[in-house]
């Protein structure tokens, strides 16, 4: 009878540390590879609400920067920026929202 008490305990306790080890590789695994491709990777810079639903951001990928507005029905990239602000290549879309107010603050953006 002790025989098969030992034995029980003994396989319980290396499962109970197989499962221990198996959850601390996977956390270690998936902390690692998604904070080195996320950190920081995509960020709004600023945001621009024209009214309740509709937005204009400013959002910086990596070392680039692109204007977008937004509202409740579609997103619209409008451009990318320079570091100065200004638009350095237009995107030429066939799906342009027709806001005057978005064309009033690109305007403001280039001037400065």
């Amino acid at each position: 009878m002790n025989g098969y008490i030992v034995n029980f305990a003994v396989y319980t306790m290396a499962m109970i540390g197989f499962v221990v080890m198996a959850l601390y590789i996977y956390k270690k695994a998936k902390y690692t590879t998604s904070d080195l491709k996320n950190k920081n990777f995509l960020q709004v810079e600023s945001l621009l609400k024209l009214s309740p639903v509709k937005s204009i951001y400013v959002i910086k990928a990596g070392k680039e920067r692109f204007l977008i507005a937004g509202d409740s029905a579609n997103t619209t990239m409008l451009a990318k920026l320079d570091e100065d602000n200004t638009i350095s290549e237009e995107i030429k879309t066939t799906n342009v929202m027709n806001f005057t107010a978005i064309k009033d603050t690109i305007k403001k953006i280039n001037r400065g």
